[in-house]
């Protein structure tokens, strides 16, 4: 094969080896010098943020050691006030201290055995602190060695700092301490503002991974989000700095960040500085746009090469595409010019054959066509009996369904009647023939006609409430609005659900059918929630537009899947939501249930006025 053979008898070719070669190069290069650039930048950023991080770790570092001192010179004077016997001289030294330190909220002096001698300031008669139990109290007593408390939150939010006090022969005959408070602002103090950028924020952690302070204060006291990575930091002495996602941001979405963290050598804390990673490595970022910019400016380049070649094939191109809008405008009969012998020549006698071929198919086509349409129009007349069919039996049914429902609301009131008149008077008879059969009976007898008197204010409780759900009388004497307030508040405040009722629009009467079918639906949707929801709060809306009236039920609970078939449990339910449906379909509404599993469930039902 003769040199570039290749290239002069395949379009593919020129046009691969043109754009491939130079967009492979393009590819290499910035994949190189992205990676190079943004690795420079970012061992440059943890570095700075770790020795920043150890700057702040070794001034907290100081600060506690010269507290620490300070409790030593009051160790020493209380050694010798112990040994005479004379607390004056330590009472000043604890003073000084309370006064001086950062341990402001008070000092104290300690026996072998952790019982208070003496504390600054003095506390009101009848009240005393016991610090024998204080770990870093048991540490100085038990193993004579000064320490430096982790958080200790027994109401009050407090750190303690203790020393021993050895006697001459170098045994301990008690402790030191000193008590601050985390709130105060001396220890807020300790935090040096730190402003690397807008979110960045600095913690003292301390051995448990509880944030003794933070310069965001919301994280202070709470524990970390990597408390347990940094304790175990902490109990090694080891620095690290690195990127993480945070875990703590709102709405659940975790951002990344750089961390560097730093631990004490005095206390058991340590100190670590986050900064969200966009703005840490803004400079790497950057570099990046500049990448992508040149690349993008490359690659037009090479689109601009890809045109030239493209370019060189404009014409036999523009030849089939004039015998493509042929064969689209229906002309089967003039034939594709030659074009060569590379691709696009073979192209075109392949459009030929094409050509040629759905010539002879659109003649079969028709043929079929004109018989298909026969058949079409046959099954057409057949489909349009079963339709009309079962349209009017859709119609009956219908019908059918609104004379049951009229038909149960009829009974309904015949049986609401009755218990009114009958049950109700009867009990409340016998109600009464319990309280008058008390007087002058013995005490065993008035105690068992009390529980009959109980059973039976239950039992006419109970029929009232019966002939409420059967036909409230609220209904048709006060309106939709009210019944559905009462129905909700009856029922679902004694079981300690919070209900929130809202009216939307100006409130008016509506026809019969109309209160008695939103009502219904509204008393199910109640009653489920009340059987099955676990909801702590209901709010139920009835919206009065200007042509259609919406009733809407929405609880807390938790849910369920609606599409799913209901358990053997649930089975009511699911019938009860089926009879909501055709209630709603009986006057021209709309009925719409969203439930999810854990989101709780919103009934809502929509129905034009103009139907009422």
């Amino acid at each position: 094969m003769k040199p570039f053979q290749f290239l002069r008898g395949s379009l593919r070719g020129r046009v691969l080896l043109l754009v491939g070669l130079w967009m492979i190069a393009l590819v290499i290069i910035l994949m190189i010098s992205n990676f190079m650039g943004s690795r420079e930048l970012s061992d440059r950023v943890f570095r700075e943020r770790q020795r920043l991080a150890q700057a702040l770790a070794d001034n907290l570092d100081n600060i506690l050691k010269s507290h620490l001192v300070l409790l030593q010179d009051v160790a020493f004077r209380a050694r010798a006030s112990l040994e005479k016997r004379d607390l004056g001289a330590v009472k000043v030294a604890l003073r000084e201290f309370y006064v001086r330190s950062l341990f402001a909220e008070g000092a104290f002096l300690l026996d072998k055995g952790g019982k208070v001698i003496w504390v600054e300031p003095r506390y009101p008669p009848g009240e005393q602190k016991d610090f024998s139990s204080l770990p870093p109290v048991r540490l100085a007593l038990e193993g004579g060695r000064p320490a430096i408390s982790n958080f200790i939150g027994n109401g009050k939010k407090r750190i303690y700092a203790v020393v021993p006090v050895r006697n001459w022969h170098g045994e301990v005959v008690g402790a030191v301490g000193g008590e601050m408070d985390l709130e105060s602002v001396q220890f807020r103090s300790l935090l040096h503002p730190v402003e690397p950028g807008e979110t960045s924020y600095l913690d003292i952690v301390d051995g448990n991974g509880s944030v003794l302070a933070s310069t965001k204060p919301n994280r202070a006291f709470t524990e970390s989000d990597h408390g347990r990575f940094l304790a175990g930091l902490i109990q090694e002495k080891k620095s690290v700095v690195g990127s993480c996602h945070s875990c703590h941001e709102k709405r659940g979405f975790p951002v990344r960040e750089v961390i560097a963290f730093a631990p004490l050598t005095v206390a058991s804390w340590g100190v670590s500085i986050r900064q969200a990673e966009r703005e840490a490595m803004a400079p790497g970022f950057a570099m990046e746009r500049r990448f992508l910019l040149i690349g993008s400016v490359t690659i037009l380049m090479a689109l601009l090469f890809a045109w030239g070649v493209a370019r060189s094939v404009t014409k036999p191109l523009a030849v089939l595409g004039q015998a493509s809008q042929r064969i689209a405008r229906g002309n089967l009969d003039e034939p594709v010019s030659p074009l060569g012998t590379d691709e696009i020549g073979h192209l075109g006698e392949s459009l030929d054959q094409m050509r040629e071929a759905l010539k002879a198919s659109l003649e079969t086509i028709a043929e079929g066509k004109r018989d298909l349409e026969k058949r079409v129009q046959e099954r057409t007349r057949e489909l349009e009996g079963l339709y009309l069919e079962l349209q009017k039996k859709e119609e009956i049914r219908g019908e059918l369904l609104r004379k049951v429902i009229t038909v149960q609301e009829e009974e309904r009131k015949r049986i609401a009647r009755e218990l009114h008149d009958e049950t109700s008077q009867a009990l409340a008879t016998l109600l009464l023939s319990i309280e008058t059969s008390g007087s002058g009976a013995p005490e065993q007898i008035r105690e068992r006609l009390a529980q009959m008197k109980r059973l039976t204010n239950q039992t006419l409780e109970n029929v009232h409430r019966m002939i409420f759900d059967l036909r409230p009388s609220f209904l048709d004497d006060l309106g939709l609005v009210s019944t559905l307030r009462w129905a909700g508040e009856s029922r679902l405040e004694p079981m300690g659900i919070d209900l929130l009722f809202e009216v939307v629009g100006a409130e008016r009467r509506l026809g019969p059918e109309v209160e008695t079918t939103l009502f219904r639906v509204g008393q199910e949707a109640i009653s489920n929630i009340a059987k099955h929801a676990e909801a702590n709060s209901v709010k139920i809306t009835v919206d009065f537009g200007e042509d259609r009236l919406r009733l809407q039920v929405e609880d807390d609970g938790k849910g369920f899947v609606p599409e799913t078939v209901p358990a053997s449990g649930e089975a009511a339910r699911g019938l009860g939501l089926l009879g909501m449906k055709e209630r709603a379909a009986l006057i021209g509404g709309t009925f719409t249930i969203d439930s999810e599993s854990g989101k709780g469930t919103c009934v809502c039902v929509e129905v034009p006025l103009g139907k009422g």
